[in-house]
């Protein structure tokens, strides 16, 4: 989790990235829960400056600039490449996360608590296991892919 102070006119804000959703970073801004859309404008040695485009909040409004105090010890996410239909029924990632390794191949035969995926998620690694005997019909994820709680990761039918 990468952590900012941020300065909007007079005040100071401690910025958390929390995750990612649809392409989205989710962050705590003082306790208040945001989603919010960035677009880089500059990369400087150590700095970077970005526009918010696009805030979801439900306490208060973001202001529309925000520049880092320091650069993150591991850049952000980048947006997923396209958003995929997701059936009703895939495995479900419970926690937000990186994935460390898809351990499955579509059309590959599991039992339940056979582990599919595995998941980094605050230092520590998570197993995601099949939840039934079946084929893996689709992934959704691939490692290196920062993921929501929540986010669709594999269905098994």
């Amino acid at each position: 989790m990468s952590v900012y102070k941020v300065k909007v006119g007079d005040k100071e804000y401690t910025v958390k990235i929390v995750g990612e959703k649809e392409g989205a970073l989710e962050i705590d801004v003082d306790g208040t829960k945001l989603t919010v859309s960035l677009e880089s404008l500059e990369k400087a040695a150590g700095t970077q400056q970005a526009a918010v485009s696009q805030v979801e909040a439900k306490k208060e409004e973001a202001k529309p600039v925000a520049q880092p105090v320091a650069q993150p010890a591991t850049p952000p996410p980048p947006p997923p490449a396209q958003q995929t239909q997701v059936a009703a029924g895939a495995i479900t990632s419970r926690v937000p996360g990186k994935i460390k390794e898809v351990k499955v191949s579509e059309g590959q035969s599991v039992k339940r608590g056979d582990t599919v995926i595995i998941m980094e998620s605050m230092k520590m690694e998570i197993e995601v296991k099949a939840n039934k005997d079946g084929v893996v019909k689709a992934i959704y994820v691939k490692p290196g892919q920062f993921v929501a709680q929540g986010a669709p990761l594999i269905l098994i039918e």
